[in-house]
């Protein structure tokens, strides 16, 4: 038994038949869709531009914007990271100040 599907995808006007996971067709739709979107802002409807020029430019629009998603989920990391620290740094403080009661109460 096979965890492969074929899923029939159209991009710039044309249909693609692609293999893809069981569970992925409808990200792969979407990644179609996406694509067809790109390359619309790019096609020149006098088709003075080749094809393959037009795919070589939205795979960079797309390239792209995966790497400058990427970054910003790094820094949105380092972030939360920083944020993380502060929280354990007033919780370490916290607790010294509960033992400093239980002390007194202790010695009381």
């Amino acid at each position: 038994m096979t965890d492969q599907t074929i899923v029939k995808i159209e991009v710039n006007g044309k249909m693609y038949p692609i293999s893809c996971k069981i569970g992925e067709e409808e990200r792969l739709k979407a990644s179609g869709k996406l694509l067809s979107e790109i390359i619309s802002t790019l096609d020149d409807q006098n088709n003075k531009i080749a094809e393959s020029k037009i795919l070589l430019m939205a795979s960079l629009i797309l390239a792209d914007k995966n790497l400058r998603n990427s970054t910003e989920n790094v820094e949105n990391f380092s972030e939360k990271v920083l944020d993380l620290n502060q929280i354990v740094s007033w919780l370490e403080k916290l607790n010294l100040k509960f033992k400093n009661i239980e002390r007194l109460i202790n010695n009381s």
